[in-house]
């Protein structure tokens, strides 16, 4: 039997600060290498040989910068496909973070849920004292749930009453 959807939000990490700090380095390289070829074909010529030297062409790139290079590319595709999904069926809280992780609470379990407006509390998925674990991609609201056993969940929302409104049974 195929369960009712109750609410559905996906939220990807939009903020254009937040990129324009991860693009910089690619930003700053254009500029350095649109300087470079202006550079060279601005009819300068060097003294004695009349060749000009470019670093950037001859030079050879260690395996530590190799590394980081390959390390900030990752970084970039693993934010530009990070997705916060959240569905709320008749039956469950369904919430996909970063491509790979997955949390399904029962309505069952949930004995609170209120809307809380929060302090940034980081992007991702974060373990705090006051909210418990926190899914948060943008933004500073969100819907508070706490289960039976204790455990405290933070779902951070742009639609956060028309979540709260879909947790009630």
């Amino acid at each position: 039997m195929k369960r009712a959807i109750r609410f559905k939000e996906t939220q990807k990490f939009t903020q254009w600060w937040l990129w324009l700090i991860i693009l910089a380095p690619i930003i700053l390289a254009f500029f350095n290498l649109l300087g470079i070829i202006l550079y060279v074909f601005s009819g300068y010529t060097s003294g004695d040989s009349g060749n000009v030297s470019v670093s950037w062409v001859s030079g050879s790139v260690s395996i530590i910068q190799f590394i980081g290079f390959l390390i900030y590319v990752a970084t970039i595709l693993f934010i530009a496909l990070s997705k916060l999904k959240v569905l709320v069926s008749d039956k469950d809280i369904k919430i996909h973070h970063l491509l790979f992780f997955s949390k399904v609470i029962d309505f069952n379990e949930v004995v609170e849920k209120q809307i809380v407006n929060y302090n940034f509390v980081g992007y991702g998925i974060r373990k705090t004292k006051k909210y418990g674990t926190v899914y948060n991609v943008k933004g500073g609201e969100g819907v508070a749930i706490t289960l039976i056993n204790g455990e405290k969940y933070l779902i951070g929302s742009q639609k956060a009453e028309q979540l709260l409104k879909s947790l009630s049974k």
